[in-house]
Formats: structure tokens, sequence, C-alpha cells
């Protein structure tokens, strides 16, 4: 459905195809044989894989995209200082993260994850606090095993938060907020289901908790609740798409959003814009010069082949790499659009995504969701300062 879409909405001057080959891999069961899996794909001849990546198998699979000089477009972001023939398409939310923190000279955070992506997460904000960026930050870290035990953890948070610790001057002209912050990184979007039904009824809804969460498929939670109590709770979501896409393509957005019966999550708009930058990459590499242009005819009587080589062998025991492999990873890194993420956009150094938005939204008092300001990558804050019942602009770069 993705593809399709794509494939609608741009004009392509030049007659190809592109054809999905769909594998399901459990990197965690012992009777599948990853690598033989992924041999077998790249000998049927693929130009690049779209997939997850979880962050313990991240170091072995980019190796092997490289090694054969295969890029793997990721749905998840992982943070690496170069990209190994890996980009990754997710925004990372820890930039907005640290900005918030920093905005508000908050000097006391409790950070409940529950995998590794979130310990990974926690552990770069901790190595923060050696650095200028965040060295009055207190951070107290619990790790949540089974959310449905989440009542005894909650009142030990609820214990730690109670106790004052000393604060600094404030030394800029900032907001200062104070209360107890508490940031909710999981996984799975029932955790957050199920940890803020125990939040609710263990009563920390009252006017000094805040919590910030870190899914961008937050909007997609019920926080009927917590408009009462006075609780705030702050989280980032993409920008919305409809605002600036035209008639015909908007028309193709909302029937490609219909066409997801489980509703628009990240995951699905990350494909489609996984897609695009596919497809725009051929587009552009198509209608460059004579040089670019022949390294993607690959395709002889119906065969991909590597040179003269049929697929890419990587089961032979000299390593034979996809020769357009890495004029067609540049192409790809210097691909830029307005995507259903948002500026889809990436480092030429790690192929992380750069240059991106975040909406700000806030529920507190008798307000759902409210929309209260933007970020924008690397460290860009605009949000509203509310004071009694009148509002301000705010808009501050923070680094």
């Amino acid at each position: 459905m993705a593809r399709q879409y794509v494939l609608n909405k741009l004009e392509r001057r030049f007659q190809y195809n592109v054809t999905e080959l769909v594998d399901t891999l459990d990197f965690d069961d012992s009777n599948i044989d990853t690598w033989s899996t992924l041999c077998t794909q790249l000998s049927s001849g693929i130009m690049s894989i779209i997939g997850h990546a979880n962050y313990d198998d991240f170091d072995w699979l980019s190796g092997f995209c490289s090694s054969y000089q295969v890029p793997f477009i990721g749905l998840d972001n992982n943070d690496h200082p170069k990209n190994n023939y890996y980009m990754s398409l997710m925004p990372d939310l820890l930039p907005a993260l640290v900005t918030f923190i920093r905005h508000y000279q908050i000097n006391r955070l409790v950070y409940i994850y529950d995998d590794t992506i979130g310990a990974h997460r926690l552990k770069q904000l901790i190595q923060m606090k050696t650095t200028q960026a965040l060295q009055n930050l207190n951070i107290i870290s619990r790790y949540l095993g089974n959310p449905d035990d989440s009542y005894d953890l909650l009142q030990n948070v609820e214990h730690m938060t109670s106790i004052p610790i000393r604060t600094s001057p404030i030394t800029s002209t900032n907001q200062r907020l104070f209360g107890r912050y508490i940031v909710l990184d999981f996984q799975s979007f029932d955790t957050y289901k199920i940890v803020m039904d125990k939040i609710k009824h263990r009563g920390m809804t009252t006017a000094d908790y805040h919590y910030i969460i870190l899914t961008l498929n937050a909007k997609q939670l019920d926080m009927t609740y917590f408009r009462y109590g006075g609780v705030n709770v702050t989280f980032f979501a993409l920008p919305s798409y409809t605002a600036s896409a035209d008639n015909y393509t908007l028309s193709l957005y909302e029937n490609y959003i219909k066409s997801i019966k489980i509703g628009p999550s990240v995951e699905s708009l990350l494909i489609a814009d996984a897609w695009e930058t596919l497809l725009r990459t051929i587009n552009h590499m198509l209608s460059s010069g004579n040089e670019t242009r022949e390294k993607l005819k690959v395709f002889r009587q119906g065969k991909f082949y590597n040179d003269l080589t049929p697929g890419i062998d990587c089961r032979n025991n000299h390593i034979q790499p996809w020769s357009p492999g890495k004029i067609y990873l540049n192409n790809l890194l210097n691909i830029s659009f307005q995507g259903l993420t948002g500026n889809v956009q990436f480092s030429n150094k790690t192929g992380q995504r750069i240059n991106y938005t975040f909406d700000v939204y806030r529920v507190t008092r008798n307000e759902m969701p409210k929309n209260i300001g933007f970020f924008r990558a690397p460290n860009i804050l605009g949000v509203s300062q509310i004071t009694h019942c009148e509002v301000h602009p705010h808009f501050i770069r923070v680094g």
C-alpha cells in the first residue's frame, strides 16, 4: 500500500517498476538462520532493505549491509557515528527532550524505561550531565520489567520525588517550572496505556506532576482523565501533513490512511516515506548524467546483475559488494522532500534524520491535548508561555 501510494504520487519520467520482497525475520529465534535468509534476498537482487533493526542487532546488521554495500533504511532511530550503509528514518526524540529540559531548567528528572532503546537513550542523557548542557540535572532512573507490576514502582517514584533537592540560582531568562518531572519511555504502546492507568489509580495526577511521554504515537492515548487534578502531560508529535499538501496529494494521502485498518501509526507513515526516499533517488539518478544513470542498469533479461554476476552472492568466501552501492547510497543521503513525517533529510556523516520538526502538545487542567508550539532539530524550541489566563509566544534556541 505504501509503495503504491508513492508510485501514484511521484511523476516518473522513465518507465520502471519496483518489486517489494517481504520477509519477516525474528532475530531472537534460534531456529531461523538470519544470515542465510538475508543472503537469499541478496541473491534475488535487491537494491535496498527497509525494516526494523533492534539496538542489539544494529552492529552486525549495519556491518552486513556495509560489507555488501546494500543500503538499509531503518524505521528505528539508532545512534551511530557513521552510517555504515544504515540510514535512520525515525526522527530522534532525545534532542527534543534535552531542549525541553534546558528551556525549563529542570533539575530533577525521573526516567522510567522498559527496553534497550530506552536504556540507550537514558545512557546518552546521563553522558550529557558531564557537559555544560545538563550539568545541573539529577536523574533518577527506574527499569520497568512488567507493566502490570508497576504499582510498586510508582509508589517508589512518589516517595523519591517527595524529597526536596537543592537548586542552583537561575542564570538565564528561561522559565523555570517546579514539580515532579517523570519521563515515560516504553517500547510498547500498550505499556503506556497500562502505566498511565496505574498512575490514575495511584492519584499521581495532582498539579505538581509533569509527565513527558516519549512516543510519537501519544496522540492515540486516551488522556481524558488527565484533564483533571491539574496534572501536566507533554508529548511530541509529527507535524500534520495535510497543511502542506496540494489537493491531489492530499487525496492520495487520505486514501492511503483509509487503507490502513489499524489507524495512521507513525510506522505506517515512515514506511511511506521510506518508499518515497527510494523512488525519488531512482528518479534523480535516472535524470542525472550518463555515468550515474548507467549505474542503475542492473537488470538484464529480467535478472539482477552485479557487474557480470547474477544477484549478490554472499555465500562466496570472497566478498563481492554491490558495485553501484556507494553511488546509490550517496544519492539516497542527498535526497530531501516533504513526506508524511515532515521534512525528510539525512546527515551525510551518520545517516540520521536532520532538520526535522515536532509539534509540542500539552494536556493540563480542562484542556485536552493542545498544540503549544514546536521543536525544530537540533535545538530550537518555540512554545507558548501560559501565565494565569494569558498566552505569550516564546521562541528560543537552546545551545
